[in-house]
């Protein structure tokens, strides 16, 4: 073995699930996925002005791991965010973004939390 390489003794193949299934590899082992949804308050001046931080945070979830995509969504007289992320239990998911500014600010009116069972796609487990 060269220098640099790193060796994993017992340690089962990260990127292959328990089902023998191949695992994208940006996907943590063990976690589980769940998308998150996201009212937001009408105080758009809040909004804009608590941004960059709401921006940053979810930025250094994504650069960790924890969170696989967000963005906003919109539905008639309704703003508010989609945010997947990965975590072991919907508790741990939603705990991810308790220090998230909007939050913290009142921002955000309402928020879910389901588990997605991914089955089709570039995240999900394929043959």
């Amino acid at each position: 073995m060269s220098r640099g390489e790193v060796r994993t003794v017992g340690i089962p193949d990260r990127n292959v699930s328990a089902r023998g299934l191949v695992r994208a590899p940006w996907l943590n082992v063990g976690m589980q996925t769940f998308a998150i949804t996201y009212v937001y308050s009408e105080d758009t001046a809040a909004l804009d002005e608590h941004r960059p931080a709401h921006r940053a945070y979810l930025s250094a979830l994504a650069a960790s791991g924890s969170l696989l995509a967000s963005g906003p969504v919109r539905q008639e007289d309704m703003t508010g965010a989609l945010i997947i992320v990965q975590a072991p239990h919907a508790g741990a998911a939603i705990a991810l973004l308790e220090g998230d500014p909007f939050w913290q600010q009142g921002l955000v009116l309402d928020r879910a939390v389901v588990e997605w069972n991914i089955v089709i796609g570039a995240w999900a487990e394929t043959e």
